[in-house]
C-alpha cells in the first residue's frame, strides 16, 4: 500500500483536492475488483492541514484533515501533493503563504527523502518558495505566470508543459491539470497500467501535455505600475492590423526607442515586439474560435501577410496548428477546411 499525503490549508480549490481523492478511491475500487483477493488497497490518502483541523474550502466545504504531531511523520509518506488554494494576485499569494508557513519545515524534511513531490496550480508557488525549485524545471498556473517569474528567477519555468518532471519533483498548470498530475502520480507510484486503466475509467486524456492552447491575455493582464507603457499596450491592441514600427511607437509616445525597450521589460518581462507577435496569436485565436473565415483573412485581421509565417508562430505559442486550433476549441461548429490550400 503507497501513503499519500495531501498538504492543504483553508481556502483550498474544493474541486483540486477532492480530484486527487477521488483518483486514489478509484484506483483501490478497481484494485478490488480485478485482483479480489487482495488484502490491501492500492492507497491510503491523508489530508494534513496547516492548523492541524478539517480544512475550509474556497467553495466552504468542509474536508475532513488532520494535523502531524511531528515533523518527522511526514517521512512515513510515500508521497506528498501540495494542493492548491485560490491565489489571483500578489495578497492572495502573501495569505497563503502565510497560512502554509508551518508545514514549510516537513516539507522540506520530506524532500530530503528524495521520495515523489508534487505541486500544481497555486501550490507550484508555494513549492518555489521553499527554495526547492531553484535551478530545476518547473510549470505553473498560466495567469500566474509573470507574478511567478518576477519572484522566483531561480527556476527555470516550462510554460509549454501541463505536467513538469525535474527529479522526484513534479508540477503541474492550472486546476484542473490536477487530473493529469495524478495520473502521473499513480504511474509513478504503482505503475503505468494502472494509470492507464485510470485514464479509461474517469475519462482524463493522458495526450494533453500542453497548457499553452488555453492561455489568453486578457486573463494575464499585468499588474505594473508604468502608466506610458499601460497606454501603449492598449495603443498595440487597438492597431493590430498597422504595421508596428518600434521607431514611429517610440516617438509617439515620447520615448527613446532603448528607453521604450527597457522600460517594456521592466514593466512586462518581455520585449515590445514579442508582445505584439503574442496579442496577434490571442486575436488569431478569438477569430478562430468564433468565425468561419479563412486563414487568410485571420491572418490579414492580426495585421500579417505572410500565412505561413504566422502559422510557424501560431504553433510556436500555441502548440496547436490554426486548424487544430479551430478545431477543438471553435463553438459555433462551423462546416469548413480552415487551411485546405495551406497546410501540407
Amino acid at each position: 500500500m503507497k501513503r499519500v499525503m495531501i498538504l492543504a490549508t483553508d481556502n483550498t480549490v474544493a474541486s483540486g483536492i477532492i480530484g486527487f481523492l477521488d483518483v486514489f478511491s478509484f484506483c483501490n475500487t478497481y484494485w478490488r475488483r480485478v485482483n479480489p483477493q487482495a488484502e490491501q488497497d492500492l492507497f491510503e490518502c491523508q489530508v494534513v492541514s496547516s492548523h492541524g483541523g478539517d480544512i475550509l474550502t474556497n467553495q466552504g466545504i468542509k474536508v475532513p484533515a488532520t494535523g502531524l504531531k511531528q515533523p518527522s511523520d511526514i517521512l512515513q509518506s510515500d508521497a506528498v501533493i501540495l494542493a492548491s488554494a485560490l491565489v489571483t494576485n500578489k495578497a492572495e499569494f502573501q495569505n497563503y503563504l502565510n497560512d502554509f508557513e508551518s508545514l514549510f519545515e516537513p516539507l522540506r524534511l520530506y524532500a530530503s527523502s528524495g521520495k515523489p513531490l508534487a505541486a500544481y496550480c497555486s501550490g507550484t508557488l508555494i513549492l518555489a518558495a521553499s527554495g526547492l525549485l531553484d535551478g530545476r524545471e518547473a510549470t505553473t498556473v498560466w495567469w500566474l505566470n509573470e507574478m511567478f517569474q518576477r519572484h522566483f528567477a531561480k527556476v527555470n519555468l516550462r510554460m509549454d508543459k501541463l505536467v513538469v518532471s525535474d527529479g522526484h519533483l513534479h508540477t503541474a498548470g492550472a486546476t484542473t491539470s490536477n487530473m493529469s498530475l495524478a495520473l502521473h502520480m499513480v504511474h509513478i507510484l504503482v505503475g503505468e497500467h494502472v494509470a492507464s486503466q485510470m485514464a479509461k475509467i474517469l475519462l482524463i486524456d493522458p495526450n494533453r501535455q500542453s497548457q499553452q492552447p488555453f492561455m489568453t491575455m486578457e486573463l494575464m493582464a499585468s499588474s505594473h505600475k508604468d502608466e506610458v507603457i499601460w497606454n501603449v499596450q492598449q495603443w498595440m491592441q487597438h492597431h493590430l492590423t498597422e504595421p508596428l514600427l518600434l521607431d514611429e511607437i517610440a516617438d509617439k509616445f515620447a520615448l527613446g526607442k532603448r528607453t521604450l525597450i527597457r522600460r517594456f521589460k521592466k514593466a512586462l518581462n518581455e520585449t515590445p515586439a514579442s508582445y505584439v507577435q503574442r496579442l496577434r496569436v490571442d486575436e488569431a485565436k478569438r477569430l478562430l474560435e468564433t468565425t468561419s473565415l479563412a486563414l487568410e483573412e485571420v491572418v490579414a485581421r492580426v495585421g500579417y501577410e505572410d500565412v505561413s509565417s504566422f502559422r510557424k508562430l501560431f504553433i510556436q505559442l500555441t502548440s496547436l496548428s490554426p486548424r487544430a486550433y479551430r478545431q477543438r476549441f471553435n463553438t459555433q461548429q462551423y462546416e469548413f477546411d480552415i487551411e485546405a490550400c495551406c497546410e501540407p
